[in-house]
């Protein structure tokens, strides 16, 4: 059997914009399919492995919501990019990846219009995401989307924090999508790492989430409206109990933790953030 007939999906993106009109099942066989492609590489050669399987649902979901033919997306780091790279109009040469003539394993701007920096080192996103919106702040161009995905191994970098801290100054109009996978090069160690551990692990944040979810979804018309202001009640309830977000206080509004491989759940607040 030919590849691509094993990707019947995968294999006719032309361009991640087609993404948007697909049913959240279509996206779900999309990630298999993504995934399938990732495993057979491994058979063949060294790779980025878990970093890409981990970003799958992600992708997929930014990809969805966003129009980054226009809208800016900078991958932290650059290695979880091959999901990236899949839906934007490079599966067929998929598999040059990492030989010679073939497809970087980073980002690469001469491969496509959706990949804007060949970004290799950890914590440059948010800086650069932050100069990206900075000039099309001034060109005029303020319907333009900033988009930075970073990875918890990578944020504690003392260039995310000043970026964090111009970003809050400056209250610029973007989304840090903060992928804690609880792993960097190695075990995640720090002050950093545990705040979010705490985040993330709460029965009682946990508990309080899910509760909310089970409510609205028998609140007919409402759900939505009553769930940003139940959101926003949560964050001040981690708040008091925490004695300051720390994201909050840097200026941003912090939405999650979300479940990073729940494709309608990843759909649902990126576009609430898209349009707040």
């Amino acid at each position: 059997m030919q590849l691509a007939a094993m990707h019947p999906l995968l294999s006719q993106l032309e361009s991640a914009s087609e993404l948007h009109g697909m049913t959240n099942a279509e996206l779900g066989r999309v990630a298999d399919e993504i995934r399938d492609v990732l495993c057979n590489l491994l058979e063949e050669r060294t790779a980025h492995f878990a970093s890409n399987l981990g970003v799958v649902e992600l992708c997929l979901a930014l990809h969805s919501v966003f129009d980054f033919r226009t809208d800016r997306l900078i991958w932290d780091t650059g290695h979880q990019i091959y999901p990236h790279k899949l839906v934007t109009g490079r599966y067929h040469q998929f598999k040059s990846i990492r030989t010679k003539g073939g497809l970087m394993g980073y980002p690469n701007p001469v491969e496509s219009p959706y990949d804007l920096f060949m970004t290799g080192h950890a914590g440059s996103s948010v800086s650069t995401i932050s100069g990206l919106r900075s000039g099309d702040d001034l060109l005029g161009q303020h319907s333009r989307k900033s988009v930075a995905v970073i990875g918890d191994g990578a944020f504690p970098s003392g260039i995310v924090f000043e970026a964090l801290n111009n970003i809050g100054g400056m209250k610029q109009d973007l989304l840090v999508v903060l992928n804690d996978n609880k792993m960097s090069i190695c075990p995640r160690v720090g002050g950093v790492a545990s705040y979010l551990d705490r985040l993330r692990t709460s029965p009682f944040y946990s508990g309080l989430k899910n509760e909310v979810v089970r409510v609205l979804e028998n609140v007919p018309l409402l759900g939505d409206p009553v769930e940003r202001f139940l959101a926003q009640l949560k964050e001040g309830v981690k708040a008091g109990l925490h004695g300051g977000m720390m994201f909050e206080d840097l200026g941003f509004r912090y939405l999650g933790p979300i479940d990073g491989h729940n494709i309608p759940v990843l759909r649902k607040y990126l576009t609430m953030a898209a349009n707040t």
